[in-house]
């Protein structure tokens, strides 16, 4: 039996009611004709289809088995490391080692490595105009060529002593239709914001991202490969009249048609330097192209009456529940009772926007958070992510201010994560929707201007620093905004002895000081916050500085002229760190390339994690 089973086709006995395209009936074939092989399941190895579909369902299952169990194991290694370190710095001796030899080798030469030399995350650019994407990890690289590999091994496998060509030709027809309508299920889930196996498999939506494409590339092939095999068939019994016949009178093959045609625009129209260059027009003509490919493929087998219906069916469950919570979620948030969210848009030094929405009900934010923000009066019904950089709550942050509760209903706020009615936003002008927020900006009183909008979220955000003794914080540009708040919560964890971590050091690179600008509020928040200067140290490097000599503030907080050093950076930390240290990157891909190079050589010293934050879509 297939898997996820619906309908059945047996493979006929007889042909006395099978029409061929040119109105006869099928038994008028001579049993030679490749024609009777372009039909039903006539040749079809339906007993290896079978096969090769639980082999790949097993293979899929088997890799989020062990992604499941992988994280896990790091969850219950935190957790354990995080209870037992928040006694001090004297309980983290422990944890500042490593104690095997094959853990930290894996991280430098798998988890962490790029596919070649450093090269990850920096881009290849053709020119300033054209961008033809960035390199998969070498984890990454594994999983793909095993998984394009065996889609072609299964499609090989066919039974290759049949005497007839016509009918090895039919098995591989079979074969190649039956793994693309199979691998359309993760090729749709990968693509979905709402996939349920990023919380559970905390894999970023980034990781899936490239997943998605890979198989969509693979089904692509084998939609092409499936039609080429009819195309072989049909031509050879009945030539090219029997193909426009066929395609004439059966809608059946007129929709595969469409589905295949459909999906090899789809190749050329999602190649990188598009994608990249023209990416709001590209992901609406993108939505439009794949439905209307996703609807080819499915009257094309419900017509048929084959038993991959069933998968059709689930790929368009899976579509429209992510459309369901997508816009639950934005109306939840944004509208309440006629109103709606507001957004404020500053113009901030740098060409970039400062954005405040004020939401018409209360969110829990967490660390490490984006969301995908909607202003249509900029772009009608496109969103793009953006990492929250603040959220204010009401939250009481020191013990003193807490008091003790005098009722049940005293108890139930304390207990409960702090939540927020606003969000803030750093957005640098690059362009499309940023580049119109910062235009729009710039050019209205007092630089600001208000509108309605809303967003969508929060995502990601599934990483905690709470277990490190030792944070190293790393953002580039606008990607402070992805550092803000896990500063603010560890300070306050410090302060509050809830997290084990007793040194953090925050090292942001920007052209120039105006940049500073763009965080000031909250920078100023955080400085200010009690035993701040026990734990947190800044260091600000200015790259194009307008004076020759910076002033720092105060030792705990560094200005300092030209680019960071990140391996001297890292040695140094290393040397004096406490217990587990996490060395996390958001910025310019060249530069989380570097701080990348600069952990894997460390590896092997001592307990050192590392995270990179990056919209590689």
């Amino acid at each position: 039996m297939y898997p996820f089973h619906s309908r059945r086709v047996e493979q006929p006995t007889s042909f006395d009611n099978i029409l061929t395209p040119r109105g006869g009936l099928i038994e008028d074939i001579k049993h030679d004709d490749p024609l009777k092989f372009s039909h039903g399941l006539t040749g079809v190895d339906q007993e290896g289809n079978y096969l090769w579909v639980h082999v790949l369902l097993g293979c899929f299952a088997l890799l989020c088995l062990g992604t499941l169990i992988l994280r896990f194991f790091k969850i219950g290694a935190a957790h354990v490391r995080h209870m037992s370190s928040m006694n001090g710095p004297a309980q983290q001796a422990y944890w500042m080692h490593n104690h095997n030899t094959w853990w930290p080798w894996l991280k430098r030469h798998v988890f962490y490595a790029p596919f070649h030399h450093k090269r990850h995350n920096r881009t290849f650019q053709l020119s300033t105009a054209i961008d033809n994407g960035t390199l998969p990890g070498r984890f990454h690289t594994i999983i793909l060529v095993v998984y394009c590999m065996s889609n072609v091994a299964y499609c090989l496998a066919l039974p290759w002593d049949r005497s007839e060509s016509a009918s090895v030709v039919a098995a591989l027809r079979g074969r190649s239709g039956t793994l693309a309508a199979l691998n359309l299920i993760p090729t749709v889930l990968f693509a979905l914001r709402n996939n349920p196996l990023i919380p559970l498999l905390r894999v970023s939506y980034d990781d899936f991202n490239l997943m998605h494409r890979w198989a969509a590339r693979i089904v692509i092939v084998e939609s092409v490969v499936h039609t080429l095999a009819w195309f072989f068939n049909t031509k050879s019994g009945g030539g090219l009249q029997a193909v426009a016949d066929c395609l004439r009178t059966e809608p059946s093959y007129a929709w595969g048609m469409v589905g295949t045609v459909v999906f090899v625009f789809i190749l050329f129209q999602a190649w990188a330097p598009i994608r990249h260059a023209f990416y709001e027009t590209f992901l609406n003509i993108h939505r439009l192209v794949v439905l209307l490919g996703l609807i080819g493929v499915y009257v094309h087998i419900d017509t048929h009456m084959l038993p991959q219906l069933s998968w059709m069916q689930i790929i368009f469950t899976l579509w429209g529940m992510e459309w369901f919570f997508r816009v639950v979620r934005v109306v939840y948030y944004n509208m309440k009772f006629g109103k709606m969210s507001r957004i404020t848009v500053e113009a901030m030094p740098g060409e970039a926007v400062r954005v405040t929405l004020d939401l018409v009900r209360p969110w829990r934010p967490r660390p490490g958070c984006h969301v995908h923000m909607y202003i249509p009066k900029l772009a009608l019904w496109s969103s793009h992510p953006f990492s929250v950089a603040w959220s204010p709550t009401d939250t009481p942050s020191t013990p003193s201010q807490l008091g003790l509760p005098t009722s049940e209903k005293d108890i139930i706020p304390l207990c409960a994560p702090p939540s927020s009615t606003q969000i803030s936003l750093i957005c640098r002008a690059r362009t499309g929707l940023t580049r119109k927020m910062y235009d729009l900006a710039a050019t209205s009183p007092s630089q600001t201007f208000t509108t309605w909008g809303g967003i969508e979220g929060p995502y990601g955000g599934h990483h905690s620093l709470d277990s490190y003794g030792t944070v190293l914080l790393f953002a580039g540009g606008v990607g402070i905004t992805h550092q803000v708040m896990y500063i603010q919560h560890l300070v306050s964890g410090f302060h509050l002895r809830k997290t084990a971590t007793q040194k953090i050091l925050l090292v942001w690179t920007v052209p120039d000081s105006e940049c500073l600008e763009w965080v000031r509020p909250w920078m100023d928040s955080i400085l200010r916050m009690p035993e701040r200067r026990q734990c947190l140290r800044v260091m600000l490097f200015i790259t194009r500085p307008k004076r020759s000599r910076l002033e720092s503030a105060s030792e705990t907080v560094q200005m300092l002229p030209g680019r960071c050093d990140t391996q001297t950076i890292l040695d140094k930390e290393i040397r004096e760190r406490v217990g587990a240290m996490c060395v996390t990157v958001c910025g310019s891909g060249a530069f989380a390339d570097d701080v990348r190079a600069a952990v894997r050589r460390r590896v092997e010293v001592g307990a050192v994690d590392f995270i990179e934050e990056a919209f590689t879509y």
